[in-house]
């Protein structure tokens, strides 16, 4: 047994919201189908016999509209965002003068991202190639085109050049514009880049130093280091840790990813892990990592009670491959630092027995480790809560229960809102991330046109409940 390491209804109105949300969808008619998809061939042909200098003309005249459109709300003085949109894009022409179509293009992209930001991120066009969805400790960006670093907000809007850091305690969660969520770690830094064409299509980053775990969905995504290039291919989880100078760890633990050092390539398979080192510029042979332990008691979302006990019995099943298991306990989802409570990673067998005495919510997840010290991904992370039951009596008031309008990113929407601290919330019958302070969010997916209805549900421990529904149209354009 160890110790954590600090010591410690009835049916509410029923609001209903309406947000119409437009996104593209195809047609249901078989003849509409065969149009989009030769105009979309015919678009995607054309666009690849575009030359050089037909794509910088193009981007320039992008973002000419987008510099005049900014012209009217930007300020001129020197370092804001209009004033380096204006410089790009004069930047831009000039070099198209000289023929220098590469830097052209590059500069007019930059143009259109300094424009973006001088309108507000405001319209589809200018919400941002990502935004933070989490955001937890020590996070900080750096706004391309600025030299100092200023501190992270939950949903503020990433553009292509801006900087993201995490200090010794902090973590963040990104979740780009094509679907791709980015799990940033401690001490960790990357720049946010926008695909030079839209034929390179996906989101990319560049880490500089630290750890990301990349979760893609629809689209392919890439991650770039000093050491190697890593391309992941949709439908994949793939960790990728920096060490700055030194070399880049990458690994695949769902779908596929493909690893380059420009003399080198290399594709990862599931479960598969390589070195790239940043100096001797050598792809390490591929190794096999464990598989992740699946969680066994307790059941997610159980409540124990502090009068009756302070112990909580944690089992997990087997790995074959396995020499010892990791453990985490935090009161953080993504168990930042100084909010974990018991991190061990000396667990021989299948279960251990943790002692908790504060109330409050807390995440677990465990991680196998094999005889050369490879460890697994971790296992999907479960919550329990400690409370103390209320005496018998006449129930309170319900919890209180607010909920924003939808951010769509892509085809997913986040779902942000506000209740009392300790209130369990669920969205469709499945659960928020809830924090002390009872700000919750959650991402749900539309798949379909039409009507659909969300169903909030806020309880607190007396079993009051308050429900919300969230009518989202989804508007075939």
């Amino acid at each position: 047994m160890f110790k954590s390491k600090r010591k410690p209804g009835h049916l509410v109105g029923s609001d209903l919201d309406w947000f119409v949300i437009p996104i593209r969808t195809l047609g249901r008619v078989g003849i509409i189908l065969v149009l989009l998809a030769a105009a979309g061939f015919l678009a995607y042909t054309t666009r690849a016999r575009l030359s050089p200098e037909e794509r910088a003309k193009r981007e320039i005249a992008t973002a000419e509209d987008l510099v005049h459109r900014a012209s009217l709300a930007g300020s001129s003085r020197p370092g804001s965002h209009y004033a380096h949109a204006r410089e790009s894009l004069q930047g831009a022409v000039d070099s198209y003068g000289r023929s220098n179509y590469d830097a052209a293009l590059r500069l007019a992209v930059e143009a259109q991202t300094s424009a973006r930001r001088a309108l507000g991120g405001t319209g589809r066009d200018d919400a941002g190639d990502g935004s933070l969805i989490s955001v937890e400790g020590d996070v900080a960006v750096q706004t391309a085109g600025h030299s100092s670093f200023e501190q992270a907000r939950q949903r503020q809007s990433l553009f292509d050049g801006d900087f993201i850091k995490t200090g010794r305690t902090g973590s963040a969660e990104i979740m780009f514009s094509d679907g791709t969520l980015y799990t940033i770690r401690p001490a960790s830094l990357f720049e946010v880049r926008r695909p030079a064409s839209a034929e390179a299509g996906g989101s990319q980053i560049k880490m500089v130093s630290g750890a990301v775990n990349v979760y893609t969905a629809a689209s392919s995504s890439t991650v770039s280091s000093d050491a190697a290039t890593t391309s992941i291919d949709r439908e994949s989880r793939v960790a990728v840790d920096v060490e700055k100078g030194e070399k880049t760890d990458v690994t695949t633990y769902r779908g596929r990813a493909t690893v380059s050092n420009g003399k080198e390539t290399v594709v990862l398979a599931e479960r598969e892990r390589i070195t790239a080192g940043a100096k001797s510029r050598q792809l390490s042979a591929k190794v096999v990592v464990p598989e992740s332990p699946g969680l066994v008691l307790p059941t997610d979302n159980r409540i124990y009670d502090l009068k009756t006990s302070d112990e909580i019995e944690l089992k997990w099943s087997p790995v074959t491959r396995a020499s010892r298991y990791r453990i985490q306990v935090s009161r953080s989802r993504l168990f930042a630092p100084d909010a974990t409570d018991v991190d061990l990673d000396n667990r021989i067998g299948t279960g251990a027995r943790v002692k908790v005495t504060r109330e409050g919510s807390y995440f677990w997840r465990v991680a196998a480790i094999d005889n050369s010290g490879r460890p697994s991904d971790w296992s999907a992370v479960r919550r329990f809560k400690m409370g103390v039951e209320p005496a018998a009596g006449p129930r309170g008031s319900p919890p209180r229960l607010t909920v924003s309008p939808p951010q769509q990113m892509g085809n997913l929407f986040l779902i942000f809102g506000k209740t009392d601290p300790g209130v369990v919330v669920t969205i469709n019958a499945e659960p928020a991330d809830v924090a002390r302070d009872g700000s919750f969010k959650k991402t749900v997916t539309v798949n379909r046109e039409g009507s659909a209805i969300l169903v909030v549900k806020a309880v607190d421990a007396e079993g009051n409940e308050t429900v919300k529904q969230v009518k989202v149209f989804v508007e075939s354009l």
